[in-house]
């Protein structure tokens, strides 16, 4: 009787390792078949939201980075329900991954800062590449935008990497944003001369320019702005297309040079009287 009691106990034991053992299988097998499929399922939403943002014209380099994120989000969700199915505790997987995330945020936090401000840099479009922009003490045609920083090519050859971070917490000037660009010219005339021929010569160097833009409200102007100690000095206001800056401004100084010399206008140089006192006995 003793015997039959511990066979049937036996039995009994296999019988319910049996069933814990199939019911874990089980498990197994839908925990696997949540993560294949979802992943599955993952990947499809991510190429319809990609697909979806570009007929939005929203930036490539954009696009990539949301559909990375977004995949790597789906991602984890899937992971938390197939662990949950084999009937691991979520709530501290989902802390323990929350807790990691913490942990690389804080030490990535300025890579993090940089992604945020390149998102807005391709979002927003305060500039875009081509561009002639001024930032942070730096100036030049941006050649490249990234998530986490923006590369400037100077007009010395110099390529400058800026943090995207720190474009997006300077003030910007975008030279490129419109279509034309006004050239200061400031040059001083001797006090003796005519102020009208002065200012005719000097506006003369504009108008005849080739590369001169005259449009309404944009024409070119010369006016008195300084009695200085040695001369007069008249400045001149001219505009010109953006692509054309740079040679139009160097042909304009070299034009009013020539003009004034033509007028027979003097640019005279600073000066100053000096009156020596001879003291007797």
């Amino acid at each position: 009787m003793n015997f039959d009691l511990e066979n049937l106990s036996s039995f009994a034991g296999w019988e319910r390792l049996a069933e814990t053992g199939m019911a874990f299988g089980t498990n197994l097998v839908a925990a696997l078949a949540i993560f294949f499929v979802g992943r599955w399922i993952a990947a499809r939403l991510v190429i319809l939201m990609k697909a979806a943002l570009t007929r939005a014209k929203v930036d490539r380099t954009l696009v990539s980075f949301l559909g990375n994120v977004a995949n790597v989000g789906l991602l984890i969700l899937i992971i938390i329900a197939a662990l949950g199915k084999l009937g691991i505790p979520t709530t501290s997987v989902t802390a323990l991954i929350g807790g990691a995330g913490l942990a690389v945020a804080l030490s990535l936090k300025d890579q993090l800062s940089n992604f945020a401000a390149g998102a807005l840099i391709i979002l927003f479009r305060p500039f875009k590449v081509g561009d002639y922009i001024k930032v942070n003490g730096f100036e030049g045609f941006v050649s490249e935008i990234k998530m986490v920083q923006t590369a400037l090519s100077t007009p010395d050859n110099e390529e400058v990497i800026l943090p995207n971070s720190v474009v997006m917490s300077n003030s910007i000037v975008n030279r490129s944003s419109m279509p034309l660009c006004r050239v200061q010219v400031v040059v001083g005339v001797d006090y003796a001369c005519d102020l009208k021929a002065a200012k005719a010569a000097v506006l003369k160097a504009a108008t005849e320019h080739p590369l001169c833009v005259q449009t309404q409200g944009k024409e070119a102007v010369t006016y008195i702005t300084n009695l200085g100690d040695s001369a007069i000095e008249v400045t001149l206001w001219a505009w010109t297309n953006e692509a054309d800056l740079g040679a139009f401004r160097f042909g304009l100084n070299e034009q009013v040079v020539e003009n004034l010399r033509a007028a027979n206008i003097n640019i005279p140089f600073p000066q100053r009287d000096v009156h020596i006192i001879q003291q007797q006995g």
